[in-house]
């Protein structure tokens, strides 16, 4: 099937709500010619967009897998959101891949990153839309291999039918190795579906559930994975030994549109040493491993300069465990603010919060502080393994507080093993002291605290896999007790995440191959997006064990240590005995150190120890790897405090760069085009746009003063969602100064395609503002099937006296008269086309969009309809004056 038309997926996007999620055409997107390249491979993330492109993995294997040249094309797809499935669904149209468009039936693997249990419905929808069955026995040998990775894959047995096959492990490693293999087979002539599956499983990490059979343990009822040796058992984890092997990709996809964690991120360590007992990461991305710091400060160095965002994040299970934070921090924040970027840091541990790193976090703006106790008492912080103390939260508090902070979130869990309501009570009791500790002069708090409270779920190879999940309904009376401790302080909210979903969640985190049968019953009858909480479904799930059989409680109660499992063919690399040895540990509130530590002052060696979990880790190697960056981040940060230079490559975009230069400000007026499918960007998603496009231009552009400084960037006004903009403008105001052809040039580089540059000069310091210089706007309205006669509809609609518009913003809505913003309407022939040209004014600085006028009229905007303002200015004595010739 060759890719789908633009005009038939542009039909969808004009009735959508957020189009900009299905566009693509971001920057460093890239395009090969799908004829020449030797493997196809479709990057599918079953999630909505905006939270599929704030994941880090897909980033990195985008970047990893299209640098292979024409061995491998990697594109991408999201799972459309309800409004979307239902229309492709209507009109008959595949679900396809944002770089060419093309059905994602036609690639030759689909990997899809599974990093929910819950995910599993969207799964089947992405497939189903496809028109790939949904089950392995019933593919072909003309189908797509269906293959997932991710954390989920460590049990994945709910999944087994849905799947060909896993990987188990680190993608970077993994990954483009299964892929030139499958090449070889194909290009060997291998098309059976099962021989080359059987050859795939052969691979390091790989587990194909069709190769395996399973048994009914009669301890549990689970059914577990038999070894009767006609695949590798156990399927043991890829791992990365060394991340310098993997620099993090600097040239990252950038969105147009408004995604989730909308900023440039670094993952500085991978793996987790503290051993919390609830969970999964910590155990199935072990060891520890750190990225050089001279690493990640060129990273983030280039990555801010080449993506134009203004934020920076450091990231890892716990950033505060990295061997030097305080001076990698340091460092990178003395980078960033030559660049007026910020900096974040994510999953900071309590005792890890210095004053020194705290104030390196604040940057140019802050946003939340966020404090992880997970439980409420230093007794059930031993339990979990919770290495916190009552001292580390008011220590770290008081530092927020005293740098500036006004929001602190605290994330708790309830239903951990052993916990007694005087935990529960305990939650109440930290966040109340901790917003004690904001009190000014006069006692009154001056901040607010958020309480994010989460159910524990038991993950299988953690310590506690073998505890059970509490009892929902005692949980909804530990939520309950908790809103009622803090009902006083209005400066605390509560979130909590909904039990029933972590109820669900926790079956299909132990469960086993039987639950194939209930996802797909759930899905037909309607489950979708089960993690949000507006689409989750109870009544859907339970009706789905009722007709399967099942008792979802069964996989929710204690499990014996002796019992086998449903995951006990995934080698995590840790050992089992391990684990059960923390487990008994933890019901006897006992604690195991961290198996690695930071050296304790600077200088000194690190103390390493190990516990012998399993692994096989080089601690001689460790601890010379953190003295090399520890030297590496003093040379650093002695001569970013003698320099303000910048560390990374700020050319790599393009030669017009313009140099920086110190002065007063001066101001530029710009015109430019919003065409093609930028017209589906909100107005706060252009914005966004230019602010990136000034940054990679190297254009420094002045700020505001203040406690979140905006640079100084006026627009005119904002298009409609779907609308085109032939002339739109904007000024802004810079800190040098230069040729207005220079600027343009280097604008140019720095922006899509459908963001052309019409013309650009420099305007006078008290030239009034753009939102002074409009205020008629000429529209064009094209449609191919419905325009004939809608000019004489509109000035029928116009004579017959009022025309009330209802205009409904979120919650609220408002009837106004359109007559007065209607300057004139006439009908013109475009190529052989009978459309509308319509001029709008606006009245008091109120205008009316033509999109309203056409939906009083018709209903609706009709799918097709094109939409263009081609023109907007000032009538001046009569006369059309632009803003550009008005200055």
């Amino acid at each position: 099937m060759p890719p789908i038309p633009d005009h038939t997926i542009e039909r969808l996007l004009d009735r959508v709500r957020r189009p900009s999620r299905y566009i693509g055409r971001e920057m460093f997107e890239v395009h090969k010619d799908p004829s020449t390249v030797g493997v196809r491979v479709c990057l599918a993330f079953p999630e909505v967009y905006e939270i599929g492109m704030s994941h880090l993995g897909l980033r990195i294997l985008y970047d990893l897998l299209n640098k292979k040249g024409t061995d491998i094309y990697a594109e991408r797809a999201f799972c459309p959101w309800p409004d979307m499935e239902q229309l492709m669904r209507q009109a008959e149209v595949p679900l396809w891949s944002l770089e060419t468009h093309t059905p994602l039936d036609e690639f030759d693997i689909i990997g899809f990153s599974l990093q929910s249990e819950m995910i599993g419905t969207n799964v089947l929808t992405m497939l189903d839309l496809a028109g790939i069955p949904l089950l392995a026995k019933d593919r072909g040998n003309k189908h797509p291999i269906i293959i997932g990775g991710g954390p989920v894959v460590f049990n994945p047995e709910p999944l087994a039918d849905i799947f060909d096959c896993f990987l188990i492990g680190d993608g970077e490693a993994a990954f483009p190795e299964f892929l030139h293999k499958y090449r070889a087979l194909k290009r060997a002539g291998g098309k059976d579906r099962r021989a080359i599956l059987g050859e795939l499983s052969k691979g390091e990490g790989v587990y194909v559930p069709s190769l395996y059979t399973t048994d009914i343990d009669p301890a549990t009822g689970f059914a577990v994975v038999r070894d009767d040796r006609n695949a590798p058992y156990p399927v043991r984890k890829v791992t990365v030994e060394d991340l310098v092997e993997y620099p993090f990709p600097t040239r990252v996809l950038v969105p147009q549109g408004e995604i989730v964690h909308d900023r440039y991120a670094v993952e500085i360590a991978r793996g987790c040493t503290e051993g919390c007992r609830f969970c999964q990461a910590g155990i199935i991305y072990r060891p520890q491993r750190e990225r050089p710091p001279r690493q990640i400060v060129e990273a983030i160095a280039d990555g801010i300069d080449l993506t134009g965002y203004d934020e920076a994040s450091l990231t890892a299970l716990s950033t505060a465990d990295y061997s030097n934070i305080d001076p990698l921090a340091r460092a990178v924040t003395l980078m960033l603010a030559e660049r007026k970027a910020a900096m974040s840091v994510s999953s900071l541990r309590a005792y890890g919060i210095t004053k020194r790193l705290a104030a390196d976090i604040a940057g140019l703006r802050k946003t939340g502080f966020t404090i992880a106790p997970e439980a409420g008492t230093q007794r059930l912080r031993e339990v979990i393994n919770k290495g916190i103390t009552d001292q580390d939260i008011t220590t770290a508090a008081r530092i927020a507080f005293s740098s500036g902070w006004k929001l602190l979130k605290l994330y708790f869990m309830i239903g951990l093993p052993t916990e007694t309501d005087e935990d529960v009570a305990a939650i109440a009791e930290t966040a109340i002291r901790v917003l004690k500790l904001s009190a000014g002069a006069k006692g009154r708090p001056r901040a607010k605290i958020n309480v994010a409270v989460a159910s524990f779920i038991p993950k299988p190879h953690t310590p506690f896999a073998w505890a059970a999940f509490e009892n929902p309904e005692n949980l909804k009376r530990k939520q309950d007790l908790l809103l009622s401790l803090v009902k006083k302080h209005n400066k605390i909210r509560i979130r909590f995440h909904g039990v029933e979903q972590s109820a669900m969640e926790a079956v299909m985190a132990r469960g086993d191959r039987r639950l194939g049968r209930v996802i797909q019953t759930a899905w037909e009858n309607g489950a979708r997006f089960d993690e949000w909480d507006e689409h989750f479904k109870k009544s859907i799930w339970d009706d789905a064990f009722t007709a399967c059989g099942i008792d979802p409680e069964q996989y929710r109660s204690n499990l014996p240590l002796d019992a086998r499992m449903p995951w006990d063919h995934i080698d995590s690399r840790v050992d089992d005995e391990f684990l059960k040895r923390e487990f008994q540990r933890g019901l006897a509130g006992k604690t195991t150190q961290p198996c690695e530590k930071p050296p304790p002052k600077p200088g000194a060696k690190s103390k390493l120890v190990c516990f012998d979990c399993g692994l096989e880790c080089d601690l001689d190697k460790i601890a010379d790897q953190r003295e090399r960056g520890a030297e590496d981040l003093r040379q650093m940060v002695s001569s970013s405090a003698d320099s303000t230079a910048p560390t990374g490559n700020r050319g790599e975009i393009n030669g017009n760069r313009l140099p920086i230069a110190a002065g007063d400000m001066y101001r530029y007026r710009l015109a430019y085009g919003k065409t093609g499918w930028s017209r589906y960007l909100s107005h706060l998603e252009v914005v966004r746009v230019w602010q990136r496009a000034f940054r990679r231009a190297g254009i420094k552009l002045a700020y505001s003063a203040g406690f979140h400084p905006h640079p100084k960037i006026s627009f005119g006004p904002a298009l409609p969602v779907g609308v085109e903009g032939e002339q739109e403008y904007l000024d802004f105001k810079t800190v040098i100064h230069a040729d207005p052809a220079q600027i343009f040039a280097a604008l140019s580089t720095a922006l899509p395609l459908s963001f052309p540059l019409r013309e650009l000069c420099e305007i006078p310091r008290d030239t009034p503002g753009i939102e002074k210089a409009i205020d008629t706007f000429h529209y064009e309205i094209v449609h191919r099937e419905l325009t004939t006669g809608l000019a004489a509809r509109i000035s029928e609609k116009y004579d017959a006296g009022e025309w009330i518009i209802t205009r409904k913003k979120e919650q609220k809505t408002r009837e106004f008269d359109a007559r007065p913003y209607i300057a004139s309407m006439k009908e013109k022939d475009f190529d052989g086309t009978p459309g509308v040209i319509l001029v709008l004014k606006s009245v008091e600085g109120r205008t009316v969009k033509p999109g309203e006028l056409i939906e009083s009229l018709l209903g609706e905007i009709p799918a097709g309809m094109r939409i263009i303002r081609r023109r907007m200015g000032k009538l001046i004595d009569g006369s059309f004056v632009t803003p550009l010739e008005r200055r």
